[in-house]
């Protein structure tokens, strides 16, 4: 895309910094340069820098801290914006808690058992951010974040408004409230007094979390969805691909459901690979797998 020297002008008065990279945004460590970067300071710097981009056809993108997303080699020709920093403190009265979506969702869980709440503690390894958690549906180990979500402050068409979560607006790793549909600017969850089994709760999920996810090296959290019936990461083992390599990305050989970067692994690495398991699990077991990863 042909940037004209106002667009610049514009795009640095919003405090966006060019040619950022994206390996550096994303936890698997890969992708070209973004043309333009944003880091938001305020609610209206997300509206104004979005209205900017539709009113001049500027590719944009939402992302919080990158942890479930495949950045392209070819970088992203566009705005990036990087809510991945709370623009203000958790909101907290009685058991209700409301917090900007770029608060850290792991931070945010373990502040709220600390508080003597209860609802969030399964969701405490989680690393990405509230905003990411509610475009997704966040969940682990039956904790999911349609069970706590209320009410979500979104950004649709220009217009910012508050709306009451119904249940149907959210599913298995699905939610109407994730970009472009809409940009989630702040959440409400309504969560329950501890009855003093919170902390321990949360210390057995992520002492499974550390034991059976391979989190020392760079990944993008699960690859795939969970096919009904099946798991992901069992139906790949079986299928013998449990540590398969394409370049730098491997299975991992830790959880099978997760594909990781050994190092050297590019976006091109990645997608055959992902390519690959689903071609073999579907010749092998007749299960299509689902990628839950999103791309930039």
């Amino acid at each position: 895309m042909i940037y004209h020297t106002d667009l610049f002008e514009k795009m640095r008065a919003l405090g966006a910094v060019e040619n950022a990279s994206l390996s550096e945004l994303t936890s698997f460590h890969v992708g070209g340069t973004a043309r333009f970067l944003l880091r938001p300071r305020s609610y209206s710097d997300i509206r104004d820098a979005a209205a900017l981009c539709t009113e001049n056809a500027i590719p944009f993108v939402l992302l919080g801290r990158g942890t479930n997303v495949l950045a392209s080699d070819d970088g992203f020709d566009g705005l990036v914006i990087r809510f991945d920093t709370p623009i203000h403190a958790p909101v907290y009265d009685g058991s209700r808690v409301v917090a900007c979506c770029g608060t850290s969702l792991m931070q945010l869980s373990r502040d709220t058992v600390k508080r003597g709440l209860s609802g969030m503690e399964r969701l405490a390894g989680i690393p990405g951010t509230v905003g990411g958690a509610c475009a997704m549906n966040a969940g682990a180990y039956g904790g999911e974040i349609r069970q706590i979500l209320k009410r979500i402050r979104i950004l649709h068409g220009g217009t910012d408004e508050w709306v009451t979560v119904s249940d149907t607006d959210l599913g298995y790793r699905t939610s109407r409230f994730s970009f472009p549909d809409a940009i989630a600017l702040e959440a409400e969850f309504q969560l329950a007094f501890d009855d003093g089994t919170a902390s321990e709760t949360m210390q057995i999920c992520m002492e499974k979390r550390r034991e059976k996810q391979p989190l020392e090296l760079p990944s993008a959290g699960s690859t795939f969805k969970r096919p009904p019936g099946h798991f992901a990461g069992a139906l790949i083992e079986q299928c013998g691909l449990k540590g398969y390599s394409i370049g730098g990305a491997q299975v991992s050989t830790k959880h099978a459901g997760f594909i990781v970067n050994t190092g050297s692994a590019t976006e091109a690495d990645i997608s055959e690979l992902i390519a690959r398991v689903i071609e073999v699990v579907k010749e092998k077991t007749g299960v299509t797998l689902e990628p839950e990863i999103k791309r930039i």
